[in-house]
């Protein structure tokens, strides 16, 4: 068994050891060659049997499977002063090819799209420390934009926001010396979110950070109707700075200066049962986009107080760090491959999902890590073998007694995944730490039956 793996499944919670016994194998067989398909990443006809087994046992569930990881993320975020938990959706796509009828080489699809709601705990720095919920659902065929004006928040998809808003009051709860924060993007700017946090008793309330997506009507004395964007507008910037915009949409990696305006507002109630709220506002603003480009523009809704351009910076950097769960969901796809994985019923394909989620943190903490603390000892991700098997595989040498740094020993590593390392390259990319992870393993897996090692 794997190190990281023994430190995930310490606390696993599956109603019988020998179910915990195979949880553990199956994430060291998997983790090894991730993007291998279960039979392929098992070493046996009966590893594979049984992976197949464990996955259809009506025993076994997501949250039982995430449990043991959820013990250990929860300790690794009652040492942190503040805990980000950024929440997203993203698209499965399970597609499966339909027999062909007298068509010749024409080939048709049966499309089986899911929808994966996550929510990750990440610290300030970026670093990955676990998965806080996931949830997943086949959206309604027959659902219209204009119906959903018709139903309660409880019949609809956005109710995945608020559900994982609670997780994160959960988690609030346990760690009383942890600040807690519930991010979000447009999809989360809902009423009833707000209202529930203010709901909340003081010890129990995680705070949020929503990006706006509507123009919400304000509650201003001695004005008749004023809307979000043109009060935020109307307001003296506090202060200007740069931004890193991530490479995106085949747009490159650039900085944009933004200016930075707040303001403490009243959100207007509807009906009875949208009550008013007073909320804080952040909006940031880029002030020359590059030609024919739409430049930035956020705003900002938060229970956090903003009272100077320090604080409202703050809460910018805090929700840019919103990006690592796009990030987290392009190794779990990518990485792991899990829509290629073909299981015929929710339960099972959740399961699955449930194992992959694990070992794709996994993936994900190895790179955060190395970016956001460098200079600190790589044994706190990699095991003593693991990375003097790097080193020799990669340097070619006997390691050095003491170990090497996190971000030394990551470079490494991600050079075994096709890594160059160029002047220009910057810190490796999760996909050549992934690459360069599944060889890792392989080459240790060698090294153990050419020595005899156990």
């Amino acid at each position: 068994m794997q190190d990281w793996v023994r430190d995930e499944v310490k606390n696993q919670v599956m109603g019988d050891t020998r179910l915990n016994k195979r949880l553990s194998n199956i994430l060291s067989n998997l983790s090894s060659d991730p993007k291998s398909s279960i039979p392929c990443a098992n070493k046996s006809w009966a590893e594979t049997f049984a992976a197949y087994r464990f996955i259809e046992n009506d025993k076994v569930s997501f949250d039982s499977i995430m449990s043991g990881h959820k013990s250990a993320t929860l300790e690794r975020i009652k040492v942190q002063p503040v805990v980000l938990i950024p929440q997203d959706t993203t698209f499965l796509n399970f597609a499966t090819d339909l027999e062909s009828k007298e068509m010749g080489t024409l080939r048709r699809k049966e499309t089986n799209q899911q929808l994966l709601h996550t929510s990750i705990a990440i610290t300030p720095s970026r670093n990955n420390l676990g998965i806080i919920e996931g949830s997943m659902w086949q959206r309604d065929k027959e659902s219209s934009a204009n119906s959903r004006y018709t139903k309660s928040i409880q019949d609809k998809e956005s109710r995945r926001w608020l559900d994982h808003y609670e997780s994160a009051c959960e988690i609030q709860e346990r760690c009383p010396e942890t600040t807690i924060v519930s991010i979000a993007d447009r999809e989360g700017d809902i009423h009833e979110w707000f209202q529930l946090a203010e709901d909340q008793n003081e010890q129990r309330r995680a705070s949020y950070i929503v990006r706006a997506k509507a123009n919400r009507s304000l509650e201003i004395e001695g004005e008749d109707k004023t809307l979000l964007w043109d009060y935020l507008t109307k307001q003296k910037s506090i202060g200007k700075y740069s931004v890193g915009i991530p490479k995106r949409n085949r747009e490159p990696e650039r900085e944009a200066k933004v200016s930075v305006s707040i303001a403490e507002v009243r959100l207007q109630g509807k009906g009875k049962s949208k009550r008013p709220l007073s909320i804080y506002a952040v909006f940031a603003k880029e002030l020359s986009p590059p030609e024919g480009k739409k430049g930035i523009e956020w705003m900002l809704l938060t229970d956090l107080a903003v009272e100077d351009f320090k604080q409202a910076r703050m809460i910018i950097e805090w929700y840019r760090s919103r990006w690592e769960i796009e990030t987290y969901f392009r190794v779990v796809k990518g990485g792991c491959q899990i829509e290629s994985n073909r299981f015929r019923t929710e339960q099972r394909m959740l399961n699955c999902i449930a194992i992959y989620m694990i070992i794709g943190w996994r993936l994900h903490s190895m790179t955060t890590r190395a970016r956001t603390l460098p200079d600190t000892s790589c044994t706190k991700v990699y095991s003593e073998k693991e990375w003097r098997m790097i080193w020799i595989m990669r340097d070619k040498t006997t390691p050095p007694n003491e170990p090497p740094s996190m971000r030394a020993i990551t470079r490494m590593l991600a050079g075994l995944g096709g890594f160059l390392g160029r002047k220009g390259d910057g810190e490796p990319g999760v996909k050549t730490v992934w690459q360069g992870y599944t060889k890792l393993l392989h080459y240790m897996e060698a090294a153990e039956i050419l020595t005899g090692v156990k």
